[in-house]
């Protein structure tokens, strides 16, 4: 597996190539729409999934958390995904409660099932500068803070020009006048991720995650350089 590596992508804080946020200084790390049993609701339904991804997913959070120490774990939203067994869905819940001092768990739109809402979801989270939600709803944001939201499984393709296309999760930022906004990528194994396109009328930057590597992802690309599209393409994790 390919050493992890992080950038920063403002004063304060870093992205991690393990699709987490992390703002060390406040003691604060993010990930968005972990999908927690996904290949189960699929299979559940009739899907020809393999048994996979939620023991990736478990493996990932406890690495992250152990090199960032963070006082508080947001959760931003699809934390599970589906209907869920109960008590394998409890027993996650008390392993994640483990993983920091303080778990904040925001609600997403996935995570609406009876067994799902037995846990205690909140619809926002608020951190000195920062204004966390799941995205699938408008909310008003606190003036002077940064909008953090997942939902949208932001992706990039790169293409080399010779036929070339790989798709990897992406991160972007969104500035907007006297407003910023950020869009997590999604943290599940199975999110494909829609590309996404750049904002009217104000600056949008991208970073593209990959095994151990960071690209940032800016304007024009230079002749020769391998490109990104920006075409929108659907995710079916989002909907619902």
């Amino acid at each position: 597996m390919a050493a992890a590596v992080s950038v920063p992508v403002s004063a304060d804080v870093v992205l991690d190539s393990r699709l987490a946020l992390a703002h060390p200084g406040q003691g604060w790390m993010a990930v968005a729409d972990v999908h927690y049993g996904f290949s189960g609701a699929m299979r559940a339904s009739g899907g020809l999934f393999p048994i996979w991804g939620d023991a990736t997913v478990e493996e990932r959070l406890g690495a992250l958390c152990r090199d960032y120490r963070p006082e508080t774990l947001i959760i931003n939203g699809d934390l599970v995904h589906g209907r869920v067994c109960r008590e394998a869905f409890g027993a996650f819940l008390e392993r994640l409660a483990r993983l920091a001092p303080r778990l904040v768990l925001v609600g997403g739109n996935h995570d609406r099932s009876p067994t799902a809402r037995a846990a205690a979801f909140v619809e926002s989270h608020a951190e000195p500068g920062f204004f966390f939600h799941h995205g699938h709803l408008e909310l008003p944001v606190p003036q002077g803070s940064v909008e953090v939201v997942g939902h949208h499984h932001p992706a990039i393709v790169l293409r080399d020009g010779a036929g070339l296309r790989l798709k990897l999760p992406g991160f972007v930022t969104e500035n907007l006048g006297e407003k910023a906004r950020w869009i997590l990528p999604a943290f599940s194994p199975w999110a494909g991720g829609a590309v996404w396109p750049d904002a009217e009328g104000g600056v949008t930057r991208r970073w593209v995650c990959g095994p151990g590597r960071i690209l940032r992802i800016d304007g024009e690309p230079e002749a020769g350089a391998a490109t990104s599209t920006c075409q929108k393409v659907s995710d079916p994790l989002t909907e619902g």
